[in-house]
């Protein structure tokens, strides 16, 4: 797909960097990585930099300056209901991919009651979900200690060692946990429609430079089309067994459960994303009404997938 900007600028002096705030190395974030491995931001003239951070964090970093963009909806959205001037951009996710891993004693949610789980944020998308799973499998909330680890790595040792009885995790982590005996006792995308992984640009951003997120958009688009084909199902699995390090079959595994969750072309449908809002907003006792409106700006996404349909004709 040809760049709706002009990329002159940046042509003599190469590919611009682009700061982005990453979680982890899930699955749910691969995708960054696989298309910056594979080239398709090259075409926008820019070279990813992934930045591993708290979700908190990032969008404290993201609001000041420091970040060019963020991953992580779920902080985002919280930000955003709270006044920030942020926009989601681009749905990586339409659904999530996270499931709740306890240790192998634990047969059931609500035998969570008096226990600790860990999340990486309260407020974000993983602090949601275990949240809004817990209060649907009766369990009193009060009765449950979230403890907020900031990265996805600090959950899983926390999980590993024994400090804790549960977390969220997403594949392939989920996959590895299981495959060592922990519990896989609920799915999150079973309770709600919650984002965890896109791309989250500031107000100020899109107003005075939207060729970069363009240019991030339209290289996610290609990699999350690629990823979609059929033809090149070998190669992403083969990709993530060698990234994460596993064995082929557990690649394998953890890949179908991924693709459910995955966007087919950067969007969510508009009924989940009013569902999230109402989940948020209960969750953190927001009065005020919010739309979809208020959270997304899809406007440069609709200028990559018209492009790419003139460039298929």
């Amino acid at each position: 797909m040809a760049p709706v900007f002009a990329p002159g600028a940046h042509a003599a002096s190469g590919p611009t960097k682009v700061t982005i705030h990453v979680p982890s190395k899930s699955l749910a974030i691969m995708p960054y990585y696989f298309g910056k491995d594979k080239g398709f931001f090259s075409p926008e003239l820019i070279e990813p930099q992934l930045v591993v951070m708290s979700p908190p964090t990032a969008i404290v970093a993201l609001v000041a300056g420091e970040l060019d963009f963020a991953t992580t909806l779920g902080a985002a959205t919280s930000a955003i209901l709270r006044g920030l001037p942020l926009k989601r951009v681009f749905y990586v996710q339409a659904d999530p991919s996270h499931a709740l891993l306890a240790q192998p004693d634990i047969k059931t949610v609500q035998e969570l009651a008096g226990k600790v789980i860990a999340v990486t944020a309260l407020t974000d998308a993983v602090g949601m979900s275990a949240t809004v799973i817990l209060k649907a499998n009766g369990v009193d909330l009060s009765r449950v200690t979230l403890l907020a680890t900031q990265v996805s790595d600090n959950a899983y040792k926390a999980l590993t060692t024994g400090k804790v009885a549960a977390t969220l995790m997403a594949p392939p982590y989920a996959e590895e946990l299981e495959a060592r005996g922990y519990r896989r006792l609920a799915e999150a995308r079973t309770y709600a429609p919650l984002s965890f992984i896109g791309l989250v640009a500031t107000t100020d951003t899109l107003k005075k430079n939207p060729q970069k997120a363009y240019a991030l958009i339209a290289g996610l688009y290609r990699t999350l089309t690629y990823m979609h084909n059929p033809a090149n199902r070998t190669e992403v699995i083969q990709y993530i067994a060698g990234f994460h390090k596993i064995d082929p079959p557990l690649a394998e595994k953890a890949f179908t459960t991924q693709m459910q969750s995955y966007s087919k072309d950067g969007t969510k449908p508009r009924k989940s994303v009013e569902r999230e809002i109402e989940i948020y907003r209960e969750t953190l006792k927001i009065a005020k009404t919010f739309t979809p409106d208020d959270l997304e700006d899809m406007s440069l996404l609709k200028k990559v997938q018209e492009g790419a349909a003139t460039q298929s004709r």
